[in-house]
C-alpha cells in the first residue's frame, strides 16, 4: 500500500493533483469524478437530442425546454433559471430565444412578465427525448439496480451543491 493510498487500498484518481492535499483528497477526487460526470451528462443530452430531431441545440438549450414543459406550466426566464441554479439569467434568455425561433417554445405576456409554454413541436421534442432516454438509459441502468442508491446520490449532491454556493459567497468576500 503506497502512502497515497487509504486504509482500504483505494488509490484515489484525481485531475489536479495540486489541490488533493491529505485533508482534501476525497474532495478532489469527487471534483474530479463530478466534472467526468457532467462532461458525459453533457454528450448524452446532445446526442439524444440529435437522435429526437434536434441537433443545434445546446446542453443548455436540453435543460431549459425539459424545464419549461415540466408541469406544463408557463415560466418565466428567472424561473427557469433558479430552478437550474444558474445565475446568469442572460444565458438562459439567449436559450429561450432560440426555443422560440425553432418553435420549441412560445411567449405571453402578462402584466410585466413573459412566461414561456412549450409549443406542440416542443412537445412532440421532449416526449420524443424521453423515449429516447428510456430505450437507451433507463433499460441499461435496470441492469445495474442502483435505483434506490441513484436517488441517495442525487440528494447528497444536491446538499453539496449548497455547500458549493456557500462557499462562493465566502470566497468573494476574501
Amino acid at each position: 500500500m503506497t502512502e497515497k493510498q487509504g486504509q482500504s487500498g483505494h488509490m484515489p484518481i484525481v485531475s489536479s493533483s495540486h489541490l488533493a492535499s491529505n485533508e482534501a483528497m476525497t474532495l478532489s477526487e469527487f471534483e474530479y469524478a463530478l466534472t467526468m460526470m457532467n462532461n458525459a451528462f453533457q454528450r448524452w443530452m446532445q446526442s439524444c437530442s440529435t437522435t429526437s430531431g434536434m441537433s443545434e441545440l445546446s446542453p443548455l438549450d436540453i435543460l431549459v425546454v425539459h424545464n419549461i414543459y415540466h408541469r406544463n406550466r408557463p415560466k418565466r426566464i428567472a424561473d427557469v433559471a433558479f430552478t437550474l441554479n444558474i445565475d446568469d439569467l442572460h444565458t438562459v434568455s439567449y436559450s429561450v430565444r432560440k426555443l422560440a425561433k425553432l418553435e420549441l417554445v412560445t411567449s405571453v405576456r402578462q402584466g410585466k412578465d413573459t412566461f414561456y409554454n412549450i409549443t406542440p413541436n416542443g412537445e412532440a421534442f421532449c416526449n420524443h427525448y424521453r423515449d429516447v432516454r428510456e430505450q437507451c438509459l433507463v433499460e441499461a441502468l435496470k441492469t445495474m439496480n442502483i435505483n434506490d442508491q441513484l436517488g441517495d446520490v442525487a440528494t447528497l449532491m444536491r446538499t453539496l451543491s449548497g455547500f458549493y454556493d456557500q462557499a462562493s459567497r465566502a470566497v468573494r468576500s476574501l
